[in-house]
């Protein structure tokens, strides 16, 4: 099964690689659609190496150019020095943000690529599976049919939710193209549709699977309904449609099977497969296993250095005025989060929730792996997700609930309600807090508006009235690469007028 997966995967980007050099329409690349994609799609095995595949790419567009960690972390200003390099410093506030200069790195946060091959997939097999014989599954054929769809379904919610997060009118694709090189080009849609096609894809998720999993070496790592409501009611947020968010958020509390890690073992949420953790991508060590991280230029090494990584000098420094200002970092804190989360506060801070490093050569400390997994949703974010909708209904106490929770956790005092306006600026501080360096914050902050708030003291440096009106939270598409593959496209309007 693993070297089918293995060739599987490698046929997935040779037929990309081949395409993206020679289609015109590339959003329409599918990674193997191809003559001999009927002759793949014939079994069980074959939908599951699909499926497999699928997560695959999923997690290397999260993983390409440290582009999660950038887009949600490095542009909420939680990290003061990026390893000074110029592909990233144009992102500190003092540079106010430049999205446009990133010098070596337009193609992993400028191109979203990447996203519509996962979704290209996912075409596939909601096209496929369907119709692969009965005959070749073992066990009941709906179920597992049914658990793949729902999966590929999911996976497609996901990738339409983060492209509208990070760059915003999305071109919506939901079918297999037989002859992608011919396939006509398509226009961008509206925040709005891509929302819309995320909440259709999530609910139909829903409709096929179940709760729980059937083996659990896959929690956490695999959806399930109760990961498909914990997107649902993420896209809802974004669409103001707090109500249904929030009900979506107790299908989550109420049904997923999912419970807080305790203050002391908080840390091993990142270590993978916790109760706690709801959606995240595997990349944990194994000798036999090529999806951990290198600790010295993977994905989570940005944040380490010595003495989590032998010998390493560089990585990203933790901005220790805003940690300073979101916790409480003096010698009587009762916030289990402030170790769990940073190391060396007094100077060149490090954040240290992915530093369980291990190495291949032990005696000697070489070929360092950084052996966690990417954590995506989990319940505290869930909570406090809930927490917000119920502010923005005007169930005040509702909302004060909901953050005592994960405040209890945490080990710091409740949360008394008093001026309202307070309490929102105390659940974003607490999404802070919580899931700071975990790809969230900045979308927080661009969806609940606080990232223009004067009032606003955790964001003082916060962008200018005409950049948010003109959309320029949003980042900006690399048109030299994609606009003579799609004549369509059009730039983002804070970019098309400064410049791009």
């Amino acid at each position: 099964m693993k070297k089918l997966l293995n060739r599987y995967i490698t046929f997935i980007f040779l037929c990309s690689g081949i395409l993206f050099g020679s289609c015109k329409k590339y959003i329409n690349e599918g990674p193997i659609d191809t003559p001999t994609t009927d002759n793949f799609w014939t079994s069980q095995k074959a939908a599951e190496s699909g499926l497999a595949g699928a997560y695959g790419l999923l997690r290397s567009a999260l993983v390409n150019g440290h582009s999660y960690y950038v887009f949600g972390d490095a542009t909420a200003n939680e990290f003061s020095n990026l390893n000074d390099n110029t592909a990233y410093g144009s992102l500190k506030p003092s540079n106010q943000w430049n999205f446009n200069y990133v010098p070596y790195q337009a193609g992993s946060l400028q191109n979203w690529t990447m996203f519509y091959q996962v979704i290209s997939q996912c075409n596939l097999i909601i096209s496929k599976v369907p119709n692969i014989p009965a005959s070749t599954f073992t066990g009941d054929v709906t179920a597992i049919k049914n658990q793949m769809l729902g999966e590929a379904y999911f996976i497609r919610a996901y990738c339409y939710y983060y492209i509208t997060q990070v760059w915003g009118e999305p071109v919506i694709v939901t079918e297999a193209y037989a002859d992608p090189i011919n396939a006509k080009p398509i226009a961008r849609s509206t925040d709005a549709q891509g929302f819309a096609q995320a909440v259709i894809d999530a609910k139909k998720a829903i409709s096929l699977m179940q709760y729980g999993y059937a083996d659990l070496s896959k929690v956490a790592v695999q959806a399930n309904r109760g990961t498909a409501f914990a997107l649902l009611a993420k896209i809802y947020m974004w669409q103001k449609q707090y109500q249904p968010a929030a009900a979506a958020a107790d299908s989550v509390i109420q049904r997923g099977g999912y419970n807080l890690e305790s203050g002391a073992a908080f840390s091993n949420i990142f270590k993978g497969h916790s109760q706690e953790s709801i959606f995240e991508m595997n990349m944990l060590y194994s000798p036999n296993q090529n999806e951990a991280q290198s600790g010295t230029d993977g994905i989570f090494a940005i944040f380490l250095a010595n003495p989590f990584v032998f010998g390493k000098t560089t990585s990203w420094n933790v901005n220790t005025e805003l940690v300073n200002n979101l916790y409480d970092t003096t010698s009587t804190s009762t916030d289990v989060r402030v170790k769990a989360t940073f190391y060396g506060l007094l100077s060149n801070a490090l954040m240290v929730k992915y530093a369980n490093v291990v190495y291949q050569n032990p005696s000697q400390q070489t070929l360092p792996f950084v052996s966690n997994n990417m954590v995506l949703m989990r319940l505290a974010d869930i909570y406090l997700l809930k927490a917000e909708a119920n502010y923005n209904l005007s169930n005040y106490g509702a909302a004060v609930q909901n953050l005592n929770i994960v405040r209890a956790r945490a080990g710091i005092d409740p949360y008394t309600l008093g001026d309202p306006t307070d309490l929102l600026y105390t659940i974003m501080d607490e999404r802070g807090r919580e899931l700071f360096g975990e790809g969230q914050w900045y979308f927080d902050l661009v969806r609940s508006r606080l990232i223009d708030d004067p009032n606003y003291p955790n964001f003082v440096e916060g962008y200018l009235t005409n950049r948010i009106n003109n959309r320029g939270y949003l980042w900006p598409l690399d048109l030299r690469t994609l606009l003579p593959q799609d004549p369509l496209l059009t730039q983002n309007a804070w970019w098309s007028q400064n410049g791009l």
